[in-house]
């Protein structure tokens, strides 16, 4: 089984603000896989990570990456390893500045880039390429070539949501209310579909 999620780190110190713009709320409640609609942590380096469980979570959308990152700078991951697809995109001043997208369903080799890539992206892309072609190239089992949005988006705040992380500014990760989904704070009764 594989993960279905997409994240946003926000270079943010303003905890709350950032709660009220994402509309969610904090639990003390430890969440370690992701496992419930909304997670996340401060970490150590004055970002704050936000997770959404399935790939394409409202953390993502480029309507309200445009509205966040006009107050902070961000970065938004989609992972769905079902298929081995992957995106990172950075934005600022409410643009999206850089993407790289990696769908396997193109071809093992599939890296699509754009805009002002960080200065690193060359070197890990031609390293990974090669670990790649190591492992059998297009025929192989593994694929390499998806961990380079990862590896990417890591360089930044230290952040990948298949290892440890070794960054967090509190105890754990945590579960989040999502108020957007459930504007009283409260899940509806199960026979309530409105």
């Amino acid at each position: 089984m594989g993960f279905s999620i997409a994240w946003i780190a926000v270079r943010t110190e303003d905890h709350t603000a950032l709660f009220d713009l994402a509309e969610v709320s904090s639990t003390d409640e430890p969440d370690e896989y992701y496992e419930t609609p909304i997670s996340g942590a401060a970490l150590e380096n004055g970002w704050f990570l936000l997770v959404g469980r399935r790939c394409d979570n409202r953390l993502v959308d480029s309507e309200f990456l445009q509205i966040l990152s006009n107050r902070w700078d961000c970065i938004a991951t989609t992972i769905e390893e079902h298929v081995m697809h992957v995106t990172s995109s950075y934005w600022s001043s409410g643009s999206e500045l850089w993407s790289i997208v990696h769908d396997a369903q193109n071809g093992i080799n599939h890296l699509e880039s754009r805009g002002s890539l960080p200065s690193d992206y060359d070197a890990i892309r031609a390293d990974k390429i090669q670990q790649q072609e190591a492992e059998g190239g297009e025929s192989a089992d593994v694929d390499v070539i998806f961990d380079v949005p990862l590896e990417i988006a890591k360089r930044f705040f230290g952040f990948r949501h298949d290892e440890d992380c070794d960054v967090l500014a509190q105890e754990c990760i945590v579960s989040f209310t999502d108020l957007a989904r459930h504007p009283s704070g409260r899940k509806p009764p199960w026979w309530k579909l409105w």
